[in-house]
């Protein structure tokens, strides 16, 4: 190559550089105002169109929820004008009869819930995700489909299975020599009924949680983890539940919460006997608000039980963050 009449040697990387074509910028167009107009108008009609159920949402959750968090300082009966109490409803409650007997009820069936959920519906999603194609398949719809049933079947079934005379198990439990008690009027088995309910409490929201879960854990861990010889047991406690923290925290806080508001299979079956053997904060909410027309008590039971769910929801989720 000739540079100013002299001959001049280039390089590889000279000549490779050279016999690139120089690249042109397109200019784009500037946009126009009718442009920004039809974007504007677009985003502000998606949220026209979430309006209503903005709406909806905000008049039948937060305004009750909102309304229920206030009238806990009120009197009201539900007829006669709320009348200011300050704190006084919640110093009775925190200092009436009941308080122990429903705080210690309800701490058993939150750390009984959470126990159950978490060993049962860890395994069943655990042995079904390493089941074949089929089978696997199978048993997903066989577990799912009675999530689908309301509730009030389900505690209709188990008021015949745990009848004393003619219920299910009692009848069973005959044909083997054991014992057939009063589940439900036995002052040391009530709280048990209760927690028997749903057995074996295998078909909830846990079972997907977790079933998803492990079925979008990293194949490359999973592949090393057989390489190196590691066991089923092993893999579960050192890579599965380590690598699944986030779901236990979900299925921890849904749990908890779940067993603090669900009363009705105690109001059904047991309505806080025998005694107070299975009396709860919520019912007692209930029984306040409900059949004693005192609806400020209620409301004040309820932001106590606010209070202690989102304590205890904030604690869940900072012990169970995970760790990798």
């Amino acid at each position: 190559m000739t540079r100013d009449g002299k001959l001049v040697t280039l390089n590889p990387a000279e000549a490779s550089d050279s016999l690139v074509a120089p690249q042109t910028h397109e200019l784009q167009p500037p946009t126009s105002a009718w442009s920004r107009f039809k974007r504007m108008v677009h985003s502000q009609s998606k949220s026209v169109l979430l309006l209503p159920s903005l709406l909806l949402i905000g008049l039948f959750s937060y305004y009750p929820a909102l309304r229920s968090l206030i009238g806990g300082f009120y009197h009201w009966n539900g007829f006669s004008p709320p009348t200011w109490a300050g704190l006084s409803q919640f110093k009775q409650y925190f200092t009436s009869s009941m308080i122990r007997p429903e705080a210690r009820n309800l701490l058993l069936l939150v750390i009984g819930s959470i126990l159950i959920t978490l060993v049962s519906q860890f395994v069943a999603a655990e042995v079904v995700s390493h089941l074949p194609k089929r089978p696997s398949t199978v048993a997903k719809y066989l577990l799912t489909l009675p999530i689908v049933l309301p509730p009030i079947v389900l505690i209709d079934v188990w008021a015949y299975l745990l009848n004393p005379t003619d219920g299910l198990i009692n009848q069973l439990a005959g044909l083997v020599g054991l014992p057939q008690p009063n589940w439900l009027t036995n002052n040391h088995l009530a709280l048990v009924s209760i927690l028997l309910i749903g057995f074996p409490w295998v078909s909830n929201l846990g079972f997907l949680i977790f079933l998803g879960g492990i079925q979008n854990l990293p194949k490359e861990i999973m592949e090393a983890s057989r390489i190196d010889g590691v066991g089923w047991l092993a893999r579960v406690f050192h890579v599965d539940i380590p690598m699944l923290m986030p779901q236990f925290r979900i299925v921890v806080v849904l749990s908890g919460v779940y067993a603090v508001q669900n009363f009705i299979p105690i109001l059904l079956l047991t309505n806080g006997g025998p005694g107070n053997e299975t009396m709860v904060p919520a019912l007692d909410m209930y029984q306040s608000a409900f059949q004693d027309s005192n609806y400020g008590y209620g409301m004040a039971i309820g932001t106590a039980l606010f209070v202690a769910m989102l304590i205890f929801t904030l604690i869940a989720m900072r012990l169970l963050r995970p760790r990798t």
